[in-house]
């Protein structure tokens, strides 16, 4: 069994048995929280074929005493360039259960990195999952109208793409579950690359979450570093200004002097409240 990356209110964790064919789960024992037992299950594969891939797995992590009342979820996507990066990376593990301990449903979820697979199979990857988690609302007390997602660099482009790409942009995939959206409720991105320049070969802005700028698009933040040397300040003002100027419903959060890191690991102190709030405000309306 992976071992959990514990938070520091984190105090125990014991394994048990899982029914049916998912990896074993692992229960995390809280303190400081309406949610005192948090249940993660390992490794669940998330498409059709899925299960010899690890590409195509997904961590889910969700309180144990939830009752029968339906439930916001969340929705995890990795970092890393496209090329690099794992749900099994400590930032994002530590996120699924924080959220989960907020009393969020959150799926941590792998996708095919552009050595294994180009563009756009790490899009049609991450949509799937989305797909998958709505086909299983049922079975976990998900809200399928309250699915947010969180993402940092590559992870956040590919947030921003699930919330903002209709089914008709053709980058759904052959990954099963067509009968579900895959669309987010709202979204948070984290240093988010909104376009990859405007002369590069992966310029195709079809891929790009500039190029559907509209007024159509579930709530979102961005959170960008003014000293960020990997994603342009300025390409996420100007998207920014578009969708503003288009009517989005579209909140901005650039924080001086800090660089690629905002969101991930640097000025957590600030970015993290203001993620848990935006993401209260529009999927725990009762709060």
């Amino acid at each position: 069994m992976k071992n959990l990356i514990l938070l520091p209110f984190l105090f125990a964790a014991v394994a048990c048995s899982n029914p049916g064919n998912k990896s074993p789960e692992s229960i995390v024992t809280a303190s400081g929280s309406e949610y005192n037992t948090i249940t993660v299950t390992h490794d669940i594969p998330y498409r059709e074929g899925g299960s010899s891939n690890p590409s195509w797995m997904l961590d889910l992590a969700m309180p144990a005493n939830f009752g029968s009342e339906l439930r916001p979820a969340m929705v995890i996507v990795h970092g890393g360039g496209w090329r690099f990066g794992s749900k099994s990376d400590d930032v994002y593990r530590r996120f699924m259960l924080d959220y989960a301990r907020k009393g969020y449903v959150t799926i941590n979820i792998n996708y095919r990195l552009i050595d294994e697979a180009p563009f756009p199979a790490c899009i049609e990857d991450v949509k799937c999952a989305v797909r998958w988690l709505r086909a299983h609302a049922a079975e976990f007390n998900v809200d399928p109208e309250r699915i947010g997602g969180y993402g940092h660099s590559a992870g956040g482009h590919l947030a921003l793409m699930l919330a903002m790409t209709p089914g008709t942009a053709g980058l759904e995939g052959d990954g099963g579950w067509d009968e579900y959206s895959s669309r987010l409720n709202v979204v948070v991105g984290g240093a988010a690359p909104t376009e990859l320049g405007r002369d590069v070969p992966m310029a195709d802005p079809v891929w790009w979450p500039i190029g559907y700028i509209s007024a159509n698009h579930p709530p979102m933040l961005l959170i960008q570093g003014s000293d960020d040397p990997v994603v342009r300040p300025e390409l996420t003002d100007d998207f920014v200004e578009k969708m503003k100027a288009a009517g989005a419903n579209i909140e901005y959060l650039k924080i001086d002097s800090v660089g690629h890191g905002v969101a991930y690991a640097d000025k957590l102190e600030i970015t993290d409240p203001a993620m848990e709030k935006f993401f209260a405000k529009h999927l725990k309306p009762e709060l």
